[in-house]
């Protein structure tokens, strides 16, 4: 028994069994889905995880606890500087009442006595690390003759009207505090060039921790609930003009994408079931098949989400446009099914030879249509994208499944007994056309020809040029507060450009601080040959157990209590009070309490407050775990090529120390040459599947020369528009190059295999172009909805495949008929055949 006709006997004589067959695949689909559903909203799983810039940023985002740092900002009117001036306090104290906060720095942590007792704080650590020669000298500070010496001169300075010396004895009276910060103050030189007041101040930014359990999305979005509500509040006792209070951070960013998936979900799948139900009523004029065809889809679409989870345990957020795509793709089978099933009826069949004969003539072309466009997006797998290759295994599932259902579950929403179809005004047109374009071919051919070529040429042409934008905006959500925020900061702020990254893991504490010290004078050797701007690192930080014990040893020369007792008597002598240099008493006692073998080493750790501002800092360079850390290199100019990525890997790297050199902006100069690659080679690979298979299924070399140029028209024809329309090209929307391929091929092997083998052209061929026409705009309809995605990434893949799949089904309309009727002509009418 064939398939069609074992099909066609299940739907008109096991009808009850099939619904119950399909009942029992919906509920296990949804129990399974309900229990295991998991939506990952990492916008980093949107890029190829091979390349090490990007583990480098999801490393980042990971392990630094900077990810739950959020940035505030007051920005007020030119009017109402003074009362912003007034008013930051204030906020500051009411932000750090806030139970979700567990740090806030609002200026400059040596600008507060705070800042400046935590700073003396871990003043012994980063002293007992210093290279013994270094430490050595310094410790001379502290014999009687330097300590009497440098007292008489501050008191000298003082009594001159100079304010330095004031300070200097308030933060080192001794003299010692200053050479073991110096390295501190020398590596993290480049976060001090950030201001928290913009230069005409107008704006103050505010950075708070946040105490959220993980940076999961629905932690964020909890998080984000109680910060907005707290926006609503923030505005009390401002006595000013308008008061614009912005956030930004890595939590905002989470909460706006994953809701934003809610809403796209939504919003495409609404948006392509209306606008593709839209077009099968209009085409067929029947609401059941019309039901029928949006109940096999839901469960395509429900079944291949199914699997998606079961295989990677969690959706992306680029895997949500997988309903709105397989809604615009399966109803192109629906569309063939249900009209060959009328035009059997049509011509005297019954219910079930309508079925089996629908199945027959074209379950060989569902399947080979099924089949490249399931090649096409499982191609995305070779993207190395783990939410692209999502979107392509899910696709590529519910192609297939569709195909399926549209072959059979379909059937049981049409009735055996129908009203009689009334007048088609489309397939009039169509058969219209198809009967002029067959016997006279040579007009449109000529004219489609001529246009077609004209847009490749465009296309294929170094004018006008097609952009590529390699930017992290094409990443970011569109209208996103946390994007809007972080932009109107970075305009308010003379902020440099994004730094370069260097990402170091060690072994151990001593190989942390040799590694770092190495890479310290190395990017000091490009700073000073220009190659370089500036730099940072936590070479200060990393601690050298080595030089702390021979420091420590260095210790037992140095007689505190003689050094104590010359302190106080110059302190009196030159009138100074003791108590108000109580910090220099007590670093000696904690250098003299070293002097037991026994006692641990110090940590500036253990040492620093853990509300201290200056965990900000900090923050920056180390990870959860200490032995990770990270540097920061500004470049001379913002990275944005991958020529510049290429001259920093090679310059900023150090023999024999393993790092990763990441950013935003380096990591999407590295995904330059990837992303042309998706565009050129992997679209050559599946041209060439294409090719391929229309050889073995046409085995007919004019029929496949003419497949091939409208292949080429299609693709010439996409590149223009998006050219004309200036839409440019991102490292996510090239991907749509092979999926255009895939998708526009269907449409000449519909058209091509009834061709070859029928004989009545006014029944057959008009009979399967208004089926491939609706299909095509059906297509269309779904790639389009996803413009209305929020995902920047969704939107403009969307958008690129549609103009791709329409100019692939105008090519095969107008070039590919008329060029079949010239290349082997037939005649209008013959005696019908089976096929």
């Amino acid at each position: 028994m064939r398939i069609s006709d074992f099909i066609a006997r299940a739907i008109t004589q096991r009808c009850a069994l099939v619904w119950c067959c399909v009942a029992a695949l919906a509920a296990t689909c949804i129990t399974i889905f309900i229990t295991s559903l998991r939506l990952d909203s990492d916008v980093l799983n949107i890029l190829p995880g091979s390349f090490r810039s990007v583990q480098g940023l999801k490393i980042y985002d990971r392990d630094f606890a900077q990810t739950r740092e959020l940035t505030f900002a007051l920005l007020c009117e030119p009017d109402d500087v003074d009362k912003l001036e007034d008013f930051a306090p204030a906020f500051a104290e009411r932000l750090r009442q806030q139970p979700w906060c567990t740090r806030v720095l609002a200026g400059s942590p040596m600008e507060t006595p705070d800042g400046i007792r935590d700073l003396q704080s871990i003043a012994v650590p980063l002293l007992l690390s210093l290279e013994p020669n270094v430490f050595n000298q310094t410790m001379s500070i502290l014999q009687p003759q330097n300590i009497r010496d440098r007292l008489h001169r501050l008191r000298q300075q003082i009594e001159a009207g100079s304010p330095r010396p004031e300070f200097e004895l308030s933060f080192d009276p001794l003299g010692v505090i200053s050479p073991a910060l110096k390295p501190f103050a020398e590596s993290t030189a480049i976060e001090q060039e950030q201001p928290l007041t913009s230069p005409d101040r107008t704006m103050r930014v505010f950075l708070a921790v946040t105490n959220q359990p993980s940076i999961s999305a629905f932690d964020c979005q909890r998080l984000m609930r109680r910060v907005n509500a707290f926006r609503i509040t923030a505005r009390e006792g401002w006595g000013g003009g308008p008061l614009e209070i912005l956030i930004t951070g890595r939590s905002a960013y989470v909460a706006e994408i994953s809701l934003s998936m809610r809403y796209d979900i939504v919003a495409t799948l609404a948006g392509s079931v209306l606008l593709v139900g839209s077009i099968f009523f209009v085409g067929f004029h029947r609401w059941l098949p019309l039901l029928g065809m949006g109940f096999s889809l839901l469960l395509s679409c429900l079944v291949a989400l199914t699997l998606g989870l079961l295989i990677f345990g969690r959706l992306s957020m680029v895997s949500v446009g997988f309903c709105a795509i397989l809604v615009g793709l399966g109803v192109d089978f629906a569309i063939l099914t249900f009209g060959r099933y009328q035009q059997a009826r049509t011509d005297g069949e019954s219910h079930g030879q309508a079925i089996a004969t629908s199945v027959a003539k074209l379950g060989r072309a569902i399947f080979f249509g099924a089949l490249t466009t399931a090649v096409g997006f499982l191609a995305l797998v070779l993207s190395g994208s783990m939410g692209f290759s999502q979107l392509g295994v899910l696709i590529a599932i519910g192609i297939f499944v569709a195909g399926l259902f549209m072959c059979s579950i379909l059937f049981l929403f049409i009735r055996e007994r129908q009203p009689p179809v009334r007048r088609d005004w489309i397939f009039e047109v169509v058969r219209k056309y198809v009967q002029w374009s067959v016997q006279r071919p040579a007009p449109m051919l000529i004219f489609s020809s001529a246009f077609l070529l004209l847009l490749t040429a465009i296309g294929f042409s170094p004018v006008p040029p097609l952009h590529f934008e390699a930017s992290a905006r094409s990443l970011e959500p569109k209208n996103s507060r946390a994007s809007l925020a972080l932009q109107k900061i970075m305009q308010k702020t003379p902020m440099r450009w994004e730094p370069v990254v260097a990402i170091v893991r060690a072994s151990d504490q001593q190989r942390q601080h040799d590694d770092w010290q190495k890479i310290a004078a190395h990017w000091r050797d490009l700073q000073v040959a220009g190659k370089i701007k500036s730099f940072s690192t936590p070479a200060a930080l990393c601690l050298s157990p080595n030089s702390m014990q021979k420091n420590r040893e260095q210790l037992s020369t140095i007689n505190f209590p003689a050094a104590r007792e010359i302190f106080e008597q110059t302190l009196d002598a030159e009138g100074f009070s003791r108590d108000s240099f109580a910090p220099a008493f007590t670093l000696l006692d904690n250098l003299q309490r070293l002097l037991d073998p026994t006692a641990p080493l110090p940590s500036w750790r253990n040492q620093l407050p853990k509300s201290s501002s200056w965990w900000f800092l900090v923050d920056r360079y180390f990870a959860h775990d200490p032995l990770l850390t990270m540097g920061f290199v500004t470049t001379n100019e913002p990275v944005s090529t991958h020529a510049q990525r290429e001259d920093l890997g090679r310059n900023l790297l150090v023999a024999g120390i393993p790092m990763i050199l990441t950013g935003w902006s380096y990591a999407l100069a590295d995904l330059l040459p990837w992303s042309h690659r998706q565009l050129l080679i992997i679209s050559a690979l599946m041209a060439f599947f294409d090719v391929s298979l229309l050889a073995m299924l046409y085995r007919n070399v004019r029929l496949w020369v003419i497949q091939i140029i409208t292949l080429a028209f299609g693709i010439g024809a996409m590149i223009a528009s998006m050219k004309l329309l200036h839409i440019d090209l991102n490292m996510l929307n090239v991907l749509s190059f092979r999926l255009v391929l895939a998708i526009g091929v269907d449409y000449g092997i519909y058209v091509v295999l009834v061709w070859q083998k029928t004989r009545e052209i006014e029944h057959d061929v008009a009979g399967v172009v208004k089926p491939v026409l609706l299909a095509g705009l059906t297509a269309v309809a779904g790639f389009g909805s996803l413009g209305l995605a929020r995902n920047p990434s969704l939107s403009s893949l969307g958008i690129a495949c549609a103009i791709g799949i329409f100019w692939s089904l105008v090519a095969t309309i107008f070039f590919t008929l008329p060029a079949m009727a010239a290349a082997e002509p037939k005649a209008w009418r013959e005696t019908k055949i089976d096929i």
